[in-house]
């Protein structure tokens, strides 16, 4: 103890460096086995957006051309929801995109001043959960604003998420029709 108290950490941290060791040593398989399997379920419940996270991050993966930087659509119902904003903040430089014609024109300046690369404007088009809830589909689509690609729409998609081992996971993405 004495050593950890030497290096600056203060009492609390040594007393949670402790339980941890304690916590582990004591796991292993019979812990495993006596998990309440309704907590494990609740890791998947209603409410939750982790799904819309894993949808954001799906499509920008898959989506080709990729972009180098994302936008969403401020202020309307095809903004996206807070995690899948996240999501495409976890993925590059993300921006607010919409208002009126000055605003837009503001950010597509910025845009400009960091470089032609093509800004990926994600649109949300809904995101339905099953009766159960263990399973929400996502619709998504895009438009390419700046560089090279200006214009150029991104292909939509349908993302299903799942709840499987109480966890989301990405199920399913189908191209959808080109309208």
């Amino acid at each position: 103890m004495r050593v950890l108290f030497r290096f600056g950490f203060g009492a609390s941290a040594a007393i949670a460096s402790m339980s941890l060791v304690v916590m582990s040593a004591c796991g292993g398989d019979a812990a495993k086995s006596q998990v309440d399997p309704v907590a494990m379920a609740a890791s998947c419940k209603r409410g939750d957006t982790t799904a819309l996270y894993l949808a954001y991050a799906e499509y920008i993966k898959v989506t080709t051309p990729a972009g180098l930087r994302f936008l969403t659509a401020a202020g309307t119902d095809s903004a996206a929801p807070e995690d899948a904003f996240r999501a495409m903040q976890d993925k590059g430089p993300s921006y607010f995109y919409g208002g009126d014609s000055a605003a837009k024109l503001k950010i597509r300046e910025k845009l400009e001043s960091v470089g032609p690369f093509a800004s990926l404007l994600i649109v949300h088009r809904g995101a339905t959960p099953n009766a159960t809830g263990d399973s929400v589909t996502v619709k998504l689509g895009g438009y390419y604003i700046g560089g090279e690609l200006e214009g150029k729409v991104a292909n939509s998609k349908t993302i299903v998420v799942v709840c499987a081992d109480s966890a989301w996971k990405v199920s399913s993405t189908k191209d959808e029709p080109a309208k």
